[in-house]
């Protein structure tokens, strides 16, 4: 069975990492984690009109620049489907919570943009845009809320480009397939 496994740390000035990594196991969906350590800043925004989401407001998150060149590494996953695991820990989450003022957080979508400080990446500033908790936990997905480690989601998506956006888009999976 073969099996290879990518994985990118896109390292913050703090003592935490953020990491993307992209596993493809033979006879299964590839797999991307997302796990947000340390940001830069988190903001409740509009959201854009030409987004598909259906909210009224997203979760902006910005995270600290990095050497990485991000879109070159997820065009290996554009328009297949994908399992996707999105995580972040707890003082993200007491962040959320605050900024949410008591509103459903858990429905607000997240936009995540990750600058690259590289010179040569031919998308040096990208956009992750993911759906809300609640579309995630819908279907095939899954949602751990947790008051120690923080939020950890999955599902199953197909990824488009449009631009230097990146979109997420709920879908379900073929049961045969591992």
């Amino acid at each position: 069975m073969g099996k290879w496994l990518y994985i990118l740390s896109l390292f913050s000035f703090s003592t935490l990492a953020n990491q993307l990594a992209i596993e493809v196991i033979e006879g299964a969906y590839p797999k991307l984690t997302f796990r947000i350590e340390a940001l830069e800043q988190l903001e409740l925004k509009a959201h854009n009109k030409a987004s598909k989401n259906d909210q009224e407001q997203v979760f902006q998150i910005s995270l600290p620049a990095s050497s990485a060149c991000v879109a070159n590494n997820l065009q290996l996953l554009r328009g297949r489907l994908i399992a996707v695991e999105f995580a972040w820990n707890q003082s993200i989450q007491q962040q959320i919570s605050i900024l949410s003022q008591n509103q459903l957080w858990k429905d607000f979508a997240y936009r995540v943009t990750v600058p690259s400080s590289n010179p040569s990446c031919n998308l040096p500033n990208i956009e992750l845009s993911f759906p809300s908790l609640s579309t995630f936990n819908g279907g095939w997905g899954r949602v751990n809320v947790n008051q120690v480690s923080g939020v950890n989601a999955h599902n199953f998506f197909v990824m488009q480009q449009v631009g230097d956006n990146y979109q997420f888009n709920l879908v379900s999976p073929n049961h045969t397939k591992a």
